[in-house]
């Protein structure tokens, strides 16, 4: 049984006060959810690195063949490219370690009573419904969206293909679809998960807190 599903048993019956098996019940729900979100992070965490390892090596290896053509169609510009796409990839896995640790900083200050376990998880819960607007969104995908124009600009100009070329719209629409869909679509989860997980379920511990605040 989870959280959410205790907390509904607990909030039916007819005596509210929390004791004995029921606390124990939602420390252990609690406990859950913890190791739930730790491995969430690792998966995060892993995700970043590896895709922004994979960006790093593809946007070194643009760098590296330039470097060997040696010739005077490419200008320094076309070397700035891969640079670009390279530093923003490691910026991201910068930004995401950081975030994320500040949080985990945040989230160290609570001790291990049933209070703190609830007001750690209405600290995380409060957190991801941050993460979740708009703004926060643009701020986290901008770095990757960033890395994969360079991808596409460096590939483009080492086959030898001009800016001005107007074939070059082509790949470039088809990225601004997809950071379009991409933003939209991760915007979107993250409401529906703010209203249909982490808003429901600060509720229920606020009553929580509530009621151990009674007792």
């Amino acid at each position: 049984m989870n959280l959410d599903d205790l907390m509904e048993v607990w909030r039916s019956q007819d005596a509210s006060p929390l004791h004995g098996v029921n606390e124990t019940l939602v420390r252990l729900a609690l406990r859950q959810d913890e190791a739930r979100l730790e491995k969430w992070r690792r998966w995060s965490r892993w995700f970043t690195y590896v895709l922004a390892a994979l960006a790093v090596v593809g946007m070194v290896r643009r760098l590296s063949i330039m470097i060997d053509r040696d010739d005077d169609v490419l200008s320094g510009w076309d070397y700035a490219i891969p640079v670009v796409g390279a530093a923003a990839a490691l910026l991201w896995v910068r930004v995401m370690s950081v975030r994320l640790r500040a949080q985990e900083v945040r989230e160290q200050r609570f001790g291990d009573s049933l209070r703190d376990q609830i007001n750690r998880q209405l600290a995380q819960l409060d957190y991801g419904a941050t993460s979740a607007r708009l703004a926060n969104l643009l701020g986290m995908l901008l770095l990757p969206i960033v890395c994969a124009f360079a991808m596409i600009l460096a590939s483009w100009r080492i086959n030898g293909r001009s800016f001005s070329d107007v074939w070059l719209s082509v790949p470039i629409a088809f990225m601004i679809w997809w950071s379009i869909i991409c933003v939209g679509g991760t915007f979107w989860w993250a409401r529906r998960w703010v209203q249909r997980k982490a808003l429901p379920r600060k509720l229920r511990l606020e009553a929580l807190l509530k009621e151990l605040d009674a007792s």
